[in-house]
């Protein structure tokens, strides 16, 4: 659970954003994918804040690398016997070109290296998440809605709901891996002042997920 009264707010504007409905952000995600699309999103706002949709993924792969490669650890279900995540399945089609113990940096370096390779599994993982991660805003978008399936109307439908109280982010509407985030001035401004706070949310929030993921998987064995 984010920790609300470790939260600082700085200015007016903090005070108008809509933290009951951040809260909830991680709180119904069905796939690791959340987790890491947040906190690849923290990283990358530091030094912008419009970020294509490949450069989001790349910064995914190399957070989630450890986890799989290192710790072990399946970032989504066995379906007849296959690995069905597509960015674990990112994570171990450039493992065998990179070391042992590698840095952050030898993994996007490997990732735009063998970028074609990857393309089809980033497509997969934009599919929803970009959008997903928003669902808690979208207080009348249900979760079975088909909107979810196209991409120009829920982008739209973003917007809209931006106008109405700010989202932490919007999208700006290009082609598959060239959409981009832009997050918005005073949700950046907040999520920065507060960085340590909420990567320290996303984190125990991902590690119980993940961790749960592993019982699950060693009852069904």
């Amino acid at each position: 659970m984010l920790d609300v009264e470790r939260l600082q707010f700085l200015d007016l504007y903090s005070f108008e954003l809509r933290l009951d409905y951040f809260e909830k952000i991680l709180e119904f995600t069905s796939s690791s994918y959340s987790f890491y699309w947040l906190e690849a999103i923290l990283n990358l706002m530091i030094y912008k804040d419009t970020i294509e949709f490949d450069e989001i993924l790349d910064e995914m792969i190399s957070l989630s690398y450890d986890d799989v490669v290192e710790k072990g650890y399946h970032l989504g279900p066995l379906i007849h016997q296959k690995r069905t995540n597509a960015l674990e399945n990112a994570i171990l089609s450039i493992q065998k070109y990179l070391p042992e113990n590698c840095s952050k940096q030898e993994i996007i370096i490997c990732v735009k290296q063998h970028d074609e390779a990857l393309k089809e599994y980033k497509k997969l993982l934009i599919m929803q998440t970009p959008y997903r991660l928003l669902s808690s805003f979208l207080v009348d978008v249900g979760g079975n809605d088909p909107i979810w399936n196209r991409p120009k109307d829920i982008i739209e439908t973003i917007k809209d709901y931006n106008e109405k109280y700010r989202l932490p982010y919007i999208i700006e509407n290009d082609r598959g891996l060239k959409r981009r985030v832009v997050v918005q001035p005073e949700w950046r401004d907040f999520l920065m002042t507060n960085y340590r706070v909420i990567m320290e949310w996303v984190h125990d929030e991902k590690i119980k997920y993940l961790e749960k993921r592993k019982i699950e998987e060693s009852a069904s064995e």
